[in-house]
């Protein structure tokens, strides 16, 4: 698709504009997280809770994580793959009360 392809969407009330493709971008279907704890215990307890919402958006979600340590804790990175750029929005939009 090319760039005059797109549709654009202009807010009156503000003036400001959004081009239809660049809000939800295809194959955008890969989230990484960083979660800093003072355990490794508290980090994974995190990590679970952020794998339990995924696997609610999608059963296929995949998991991956490495863990450092650093100063103050640790740092776990996680990946979370899923199958479609929808499923990571709708995981972000529910991970926010998390």
């Amino acid at each position: 698709m090319s760039v005059e392809d797109k549709v654009q969407e202009t807010c009156d009330s503000c003036g400001c504009f959004a081009e239809i493709g660049t809000i939800i971008g295809e194959g955008d279907d890969v989230l990484d997280l960083v979660i800093a704890a003072p355990t490794e215990q508290a980090a994974r307890a995190k990590l679970a809770s952020y794998e339990t919402l995924a696997k609610q958006v999608s059963e296929e979600a995949d998991v991956s994580c490495s863990l450092d340590q650093v100063a103050d804790g640790v740092e776990l990175k996680a990946r979370l793959q899923f199958t479609c750029t929808a499923e990571k929005l709708i995981f972000e939009l529910r991970a926010r009360s998390l």
